[in-house]
């Protein structure tokens, strides 16, 4: 009796709940995660390595030998799927990259929290490259369950405005964002890749059970492109209309439809223009925007968060100029950054702002040698994959180096987790476009 409960228990850990289960189990708990909690968000990472070890395990066909020695051999196989994918393997460069720029980085506490938030560069790749090949719907169903999340995260941030609108106007005019869940920089990051997710899967009629959720859908698209404008963060707008206008040229590059296209971007132009006139939280972003840059321009911006971006830039700028080659070090980078601002900007240095530019955080922290390797781990996997990647992927990467424009977005623990995940998710779902 003893025995076939124990047949019956595998029967059931290795048949009805099998690793793909698994992994959109942790993948699902990864976009949950992302905006509401680190901890779970750390769970989730390390829940897919726990899928890909089971992956491995289960199909490993060799005989039984000592636990130990199964277990190198199971490391070594992960470690050879992961470096015949190149397009996986080149991510890890962008943990080398700083991690091998302590060897002249003197603030070795700091340089440690750079490698430690860039240590999913090597965790994830390895991972994908060892999880069990998935269902076209169960990869959908991880994106459909974003829209959802992020809709009902923005419901919540819609209704505490209207319950504390003149407190968060007041805060808004002083250039502080609206509150949301956790950063509000990365917050609109996936609020627009739920939008774009969702416009995608509608497109696709895809539903989960019923077939009202398709319309259902639609409208949470069109309410999550309202809520960028309300929202009013500019960093994830521009994403979005970055993203959308990528969307919108390719689909009147194959179906030759230009002048539909100019229509389009007008009517984008005019909906931006009318949102920025009549929503009361964008309405006060752009002012402030204006206020800021004016004060930037009078040289008077030291208290202003746009003059500060302005002022981080010359400062990486310069970092970069006096080291070009390796840069200061990622360790280095604050302290360096504290003296430039002292040197050449004293009126700002009492709240220091690293380089808000992907790139050029890279240039002042790791020189021309660092942005090389990095800028080939960023590109390698848009060239690499061919049309197979579909639209969808490169949409993303859109995004993406449109956040890297304006933000250090791979430098804190989200963005790492928004670019990486979403990056590997739609490598991995492999459709044919």
């Amino acid at each position: 009796m003893a025995t076939q409960f124990k047949d019956k228990t595998r029967a059931w850990a290795f048949g009805a709940f099998a690793p793909e289960d698994s992994t959109v189990f942790f993948a699902v708990l990864l976009v949950v995660s992302m905006p509401l909690s680190p901890f779970l968000l750390a769970i989730s990472m390390w829940g897919l390595v726990f899928t890909a070890f089971w992956q491995l395990a289960r199909t490993d066909r060799t005989a039984h030998p000592a636990p130990g020695a199964r277990v190198r051999r199971i490391l070594f196989r992960s470690f050879f799927n992961l470096f015949r994918q190149p397009a996986l393997a080149i991510l890890l460069l962008l943990l080398f990259v700083p991690m091998v720029s302590g060897l002249w980085s003197a603030d070795h506490d700091y340089w440690l929290e750079r490698v430690r938030v860039r240590l999913p560069f090597l965790v994830l790749p390895w991972a994908f490259a060892n999880l069990p090949p998935l269902r076209e719907r169960q990869i959908r169903l991880v994106l459909y369950l974003l829209v959802w999340v992020v809709a009902g995260l923005s419901i919540g941030v819609v209704v505490n405005f209207f319950l504390n609108q003149p407190e968060i106007l007041q805060v808004m005019q002083q250039g502080r964002p609206m509150p949301v869940p956790r950063n509000h920089i990365r917050f609109s990051l996936l609020a627009a890749t739920a939008t774009l997710a969702g416009a995608w899967l509608w497109r696709l009629r895809f539903v989960w059970r019923y077939t009202w959720e398709r319309s259902v859908l639609g409208l949470l698209v069109l309410f999550l492109f309202g809520f960028m404008h309300f929202l009013a963060v500019r960093s994830g707008l521009a994403a979005l209309y970055a993203a959308a206008l990528f969307v919108a040229l390719r689909w009147a590059w194959l179906f030759r439809r230009w002048g539909t296209l100019l229509g389009m971007v007008a009517l984008g132009g005019v909906l931006l223009w009318g949102a920025i006139h009549t929503l009361p939280s964008l309405k006060q972003k752009w002012a402030y925007t204006v206020y800021d840059w004016q004060r930037y321009q009078a040289m008077e911006g030291a208290t202003y968060s746009d003059s500060e971006r302005w002022i981080s830039l010359q400062t990486g700028w310069l970092i970069w100029q006096k080291h070009p080659v390796l840069g200061a070090g990622a360790g280095d980078l604050r302290t360096e950054t504290e003296q430039m601002l002292a040197g050449h900007f004293p009126g700002y240095r009492d709240s220091p702002k690293l380089p808000h530019n992907q790139f050029v955080y890279i240039l002042a922290g790791t020189g021309l040698l660092g942005l090389a390797f990095s800028m080939a781990a960023f590109l390698y996997p848009l060239f690499a994959g061919g049309r197979h990647r579909g639209y969808p992927f490169f949409a993303f990467q859109v995004m993406v180096f449109t956040s890297f424009l304006v933000e250090y977005t791979i430098e804190t623990a989200m963005g790492v987790a928004w670019y990486l995940f979403f990056t590997l998710w739609l490598m991995h779902r492999g459709e044919q476009e």
